[in-house]
């Protein structure tokens, strides 16, 4: 179930790195638009990187990225969202993240992360009812990576606007998987970049992968 991961990461372009073959159900049935949403049961979660899953960042022009898979596993976030039907955007937040230990991307070194402009928004643009799955995006994001040969902040306009976008997807089926990637678009640039073996390149538009199974079932369905 963890390897969702890389097919949300296949759908969202031909940019994103080909790590196996897949096709996502059409998001054809509540548009954009749809003005409301149903969350089921709500309330607070813990999100956790599952043993398959991983983070990384693409830079979009040079098609590079930073994957992190050693102690990935460790990291968590915490969520809250609303309960009940008629719900208007956004439906949740994401209240915190940690990153109790380093990364280790090939031949940099550790590198430790860091969140800010939390709460992030999640806002639900689409439901398909058929593979039971909500994609919209993550608002508010700003991450910063830190280490010896290595350091970054990814945001949206500037450095600290701490309005950085992400495309999400989110399954209602177990392990109710909360993944970025998908089909809407995101606004995430990466600034101030130092070393990093020149994958990342300041100013550069780029891409988030990440996959955080949830510690309870959570449904979330349109209208």
């Amino acid at each position: 179930m963890h390897a969702r991961i890389s097919m949300i990461m296949l759908a969202s372009g031909a940019l994103a790195l080909a790590v196996g073959a897949s096709t996502l159900p059409a998001m054809a049935t509540a548009g954009p638009s749809a003005a409301t949403w149903t969350v089921k049961p709500g309330g607070k979660f813990r999100g956790q990187v599952g043993d398959g899953n991983f983070w990384g960042i693409l830079d979009v022009r040079t098609n590079q990225e930073i994957r992190c898979t050693a102690n990935a596993s460790g990291w968590s976030m915490q969520l809250r969202f609303k309960k009940g039907t008629g719900l208007s955007n956004p439906i949740g937040r994401v209240r915190s993240l940690s990153f109790p230990r380093p990364c280790f991307p090939g031949h940099m070194g550790p590198v430790t992360l860091s969140a800010a402009g939390t709460p992030w928004g999640i806002r639900a643009l689409r439901f398909n009812p058929s593979g039971e799955l909500t994609s919209g995006r993550i608002t508010h994001v700003h991450l910063a990576l830190s280490g010896p040969h290595c350091s970054a902040v990814l945001d949206g306009s500037s450095a600290t606007a701490n309005d950085g976008t992400s495309p999400f997807v989110y399954n209602n089926e177990l392990p109710n998987t909360l993944q970025t990637g998908g089909r809407f678009r995101g606004n995430l640039h990466v600034y101030r970049v130092t070393g990093c073996n020149s994958m990342l390149h300041s100013g550069d538009v780029v891409r988030l992968f990440m996959g955080y199974d949830l510690n309870r079932a959570l449904t979330v369905t349109s209208p």
